[in-house]
């Protein structure tokens, strides 16, 4: 892999130089020691920002997009979404995968976890896509299918994919694994020392009938069942909105990390409080996802950091509130530091995960502050290069193959969901 120079770029409002070298960021200064090979890229009307981590999509969906659309999360599901994909074969989540990668490269993301079926199709299109991601094995019921055999098998052929990709386990949810398999998953993410990734309190009903079933509130039910313990620093709950005080309390001592989904909670009308401040206080690890593109409709975190900082300020009626100088962790550093990746920072010896964003994008005129504009005014389009593990994904806007990406998602998505 050749080293790469970025050359005159804004970085933190001052201009500098930033080498990159074997996966790594080498430098950053001026007047570089430059390897003769390196790809050099002139950065005067460039700013750089570390990538993003979307902690919470479902990659494949993207051919799902504007199905079901105004519909309330259970019949979206049961009416819509669920029978589609019963029809979802190795090629259409090969390509939809494909398509969800491209997507989130042009917005400057280059990790994702995801929780989805046929995984191996997945792997192979991250793979080859070249992004970071971590794809679950989804559970459901009694949790049958996971056995150490079905486990390992899978993780062969997953992470065989490519060294950038990993599998986790994801129980869908409390509503839809019983006890004893939400147990499962918690004693084989032990076991195998990998992440345990699963909706939680996504809705006041789920809530509510989980007080109804067990007598308890969802965290608490985890707790009661040891999978807190079990899972400690490598529990991700996904949405997690309707929380009491004692189950934050909980979630802060185990390490818990949360991904708030505004776009997909907003379109639902799942709700729109999301507990930041007081995730934050209790020592929860907040990150941001888009969800999948079925739901949320697009895979741009830009939007979604925008979505998460406008709620909390007008919810709050604060307008200090979250804002773009702790947005910036929770988009980006705070996901890789879930996933244990030594990313999501611009400083020497992290992985060379970074994006330049374009400031002749209107968004940056005039550039009064960068941040601000990136997460206030910009749009996924003002991503104009990124880099994922030192290598070159994408290049004044140009993806290689995307043309054919799009061509075969767009023929598959016919095939589950033919129009009229």
């Amino acid at each position: 892999m050749e080293p790469i120079i970025i050359q005159g770029v804004l970085l933190n409002q001052a201009v500098a130089d930033i080498l990159i070298v074997d996966q790594h960021i080498a430098a950053i200064g001026s007047g570089l020691s430059v390897p003769n090979n390196a790809i050099r890229i002139e950065g005067s009307h460039l700013a750089a920002f570390p990538t993003f981590a979307n902690m919470h999509t479902h990659a494949a969906m993207t051919l799902l997009k504007g199905l079901g659309s105004d519909q309330p999360l259970q019949q979206w599901l049961n009416e819509s979404i669920w029978p589609a994909e019963k029809n979802l074969d190795d090629e259409a989540v090969y390509w939809g995968t494909k398509l969800a990668c491209l997507e989130m490269i042009k917005c400057g993301t280059t990790l994702f976890n995801d929780m989805y079926f046929r995984l191996p199709s997945s792997a192979k299109a991250v793979a080859e896509m070249g992004l970071r991601s971590v794809l679950g094995f989804n559970v459901f019921g009694d949790g049958d299918e996971l056995t150490d055999q079905s486990f390992l098998r899978l993780r062969e052929e997953v992470e065989g994919a490519g060294p950038l990709v990993q599998l986790s386990i994801a129980p869908h949810s409390v509503y839809t694994v019983s006890e004893k398999g939400l147990l499962h998953c918690a004693e084989m993410s032990q076991k195998y020392g990998t992440l345990y990734h699963i909706h939680m309190s996504e809705t006041e009903t789920e809530v509510r009938e989980c007080l109804q079933k067990y007598g308890c509130r969802p965290y608490s039910l985890l707790q009661r069942l040891g999978v807190l313990d079990l899972t400690e620093g490598r529990f991700v709950g996904a949405h997690s909105l309707f929380l009491d005080p004692e189950e934050i309390a909980l979630m802060g001592s185990h390490h818990v990390t949360v991904v708030h989904n505004p776009a997909s909670n907003l379109k639902l009308g799942s709700g729109s409080r999301f507990l930041y401040s007081e995730l934050c206080k209790a020592g929860v690890n907040v990150t941001l996802g888009t969800d999948g593109s079925a739901s949320s409709n697009n895979l741009d975190s830009i939007e979604a950091a925008r979505l998460m900082s406008y709620l909390q300020k007008g919810v709050r009626q604060d307008p200090t509130v979250l804002p773009a100088t702790e947005l910036l962790p929770v988009a980006t550093e705070n996901g890789f530091k879930a996933l244990g990746i030594n990313a999501g920072k611009i400083e020497v010896g992290k992985l060379a995960d970074l994006m330049l964003v374009d400031l002749n994008n209107m968004a940056f005129v005039p550039n009064n502050d960068t941040l601000s504009s990136l997460f206030y005014a910009a749009h996924g389009d003002a991503v104009d290069t990124v880099i994922c593990n030192g290598r070159l994904l994408m290049r004044h806007r140009h993806v290689e193959g995307e043309e054919e990406i799009i061509a075969q998602a767009r023929h598959h998505a016919l095939k589950l969901c033919p129009q009229p």
